[in-house]
């Protein structure tokens, strides 16, 4: 992640942390430069804990075009 950006990829904002079960849901916000495209958009991560470990994760974006476009996919 960091190679592709330059450094420029962050989580800017994480909030509105939802628990059920092994499931975390938090909504947050992320920012970068890569591949010519700025990019900052708001998300979803859920996260699946086990033993106190993250074993899974999943994420949305609100822009995925936007987004595969930013990785270079």
């Amino acid at each position: 992640m960091m190679e592709v950006s330059n450094g420029t990829f962050a989580i800017t904002r994480a909030e509105h942390y939802m628990a059920s079960g092994d499931w975390v849901a938090i909504t947050v916000e992320f920012a970068g430069e890569a591949n010519g495209i700025k990019l900052r958009q708001p998300g979803v991560d859920l996260i699946r804990i086990d033993d106190g470990k993250i074993v899974e994760v999943r994420l949305f974006s609100s822009d995925q075009a936007q987004e595969d476009a930013f990785w270079g996919r």
